[in-house]
């Protein structure tokens, strides 16, 4: 999924349930959160115009499925190195999978045949910009906006990289990350926003001629809409099918859910980092996901 401005706000939303022991003296600007809002797919940035080059990695989607252990193992390196700044971003990791699970339900709940998960989240990521900044999102120029949101810092790579050689064996972290992030920063940059309309008849013959690979993403999906299609905000509390069950909230009763969900796990996280490493409340909260 991209859907890094819903994570974004998520974050910014949930550094209240954070301990202020941790959040102290901490870089929580809006630069940093959008870098670590970006953090969990990455990889959908890796050298995201090349017709045939593939992720070798494809981290992930990896963390995805090893999720809690690679928490874990988050966690105990940043109780290890004493670090806050890795600590808060353990918070990050955590904000950012329960996002992404309640957002990928309601997108996928929202989908027809006339609107795929791609257009889904391109609405729902425009609504909450343009709600939030004041600003017209296919207008603005993310990679200036967010201009210092483009690099993990090496507090960053600390955390990150004996998790991921235990886990993956991957050994090149630093490197991959780097990448990931400069191709995040042209996506922005180049990409994703038009004052007009000349760059989507470019990108459809780019889909037409080079973009055949059915994992990739098309081009055409690459620019924010001019228009906001509310029917996916469900403003009118129509009836829809969620994980089998039938719901009727709306998008903006749905993030409030997930902070209500968010509070609980930074509270497990909290338990953890101030209270010696104390894993219950945090196996408590995923053995209680796991019964939803």
């Amino acid at each position: 999924m991209s859907i890094h401005f819903l994570r974004y706000y998520i974050i910014k939303d949930s550094l209240r349930f954070i301990n202020s022991n941790i959040t102290y003296m901490q870089d929580t600007s809006n630069q940093a959160l959008f870098k670590y809002a970006l953090f969990y797919d990455a990889d959908s940035f890796y050298k995201i115009f090349h017709p045939l080059k593939k992720d070798p990695y494809q981290i992930s989607h990896k963390i995805q499925d090893q999720f809690l252990e690679f928490l874990k193992e988050c966690m105990n390196t940043a109780y290890f190195h004493a670090d806050l700044g890795e600590q808060l971003f353990c918070y990050y990791i955590l904000i950012s999978f329960i996002s992404n699970q309640y957002f990928k339900d309601y997108a996928t709940s929202m989908t027809d045949k006339k609107r795929n998960i791609s257009y889904v989240e391109s609405m729902l990521e425009t609504y909450l910009f343009n709600k939030n900044e004041k600003l017209k999102l296919h207008k603005t120029n993310i990679a200036d906006y967010f201009f210092d949101s483009f690099e993990l810092n090496p507090e960053d790579i600390a955390l990150l990289e004996k998790p991921i050689k235990r886990l993956f064996g991957f050994f090149c972290t630093r490197n991959y990350y780097l990448e990931c992030y400069q191709s995040a920063r042209f996506y922005f940059d180049h990409l994703a926003n038009s004052t007009t309309r000349i760059k989507r008849p470019l990108f459809f013959l780019y889909d037409v001629f080079l973009n055949h690979r059915k994992s990739k993403r098309k081009a055409r999906t690459f620019l924010y809409p001019r228009r906001l299609d509310t029917t996916v905000l469900n403003l009118t509390k129509q009836e829809y099918t969620l994980k089998d069950e039938t719901q009727n909230y709306s998008f903006d009763d749905l993030y409030k859910e997930i902070l209500k969900d968010c509070r609980r796990g930074c509270e497990a996280l909290n338990s953890y980092f101030t209270g010696n490493q104390n894993l219950k409340p945090l196996e408590k909260y995923f053995n209680t996901k796991s019964k939803e």
